[in-house]
């Protein structure tokens, strides 16, 4: 059984296109994350989406998302190899 019912999926979706406009194509990595954390997983469920804020610093190359009381963000690394263009992303969850 797959935790991502309708609504969690729908927030996947919503939160890939607000880092999708800001440039970052971090699908799977959010994925990732909810399937891990439930902890991020179910705060994310129980708040209205317009209540999450989204950032990015482009200093860092980063993009993430506030909830009430955790920042998630997403420190992206790139790079290129003979196989081609690569990225790395790392989360980092600050619980205030």
């Amino acid at each position: 059984m797959s935790i991502f019912d309708e609504k969690l999926q729908k927030k996947l979706d919503s939160i890939n296109r607000e880092f999708e406009d800001r440039g970052f194509y971090l699908y799977e990595d959010i994925k990732e994350l909810f399937e891990i954390r439930e902890d991020i997983r179910e705060k994310v469920l129980n708040i209205k989406y317009k209540k999450i804020t989204f950032f990015n610093d482009e200093e860092l190359n980063s993009v993430g998302f506030t909830l009430d009381d955790v920042q998630v963000e997403f420190i992206v690394t790139t790079g290129e190899d003979e196989e081609g263009a690569w990225y790395e992303a790392t989360v980092e969850i600050i619980n205030f």
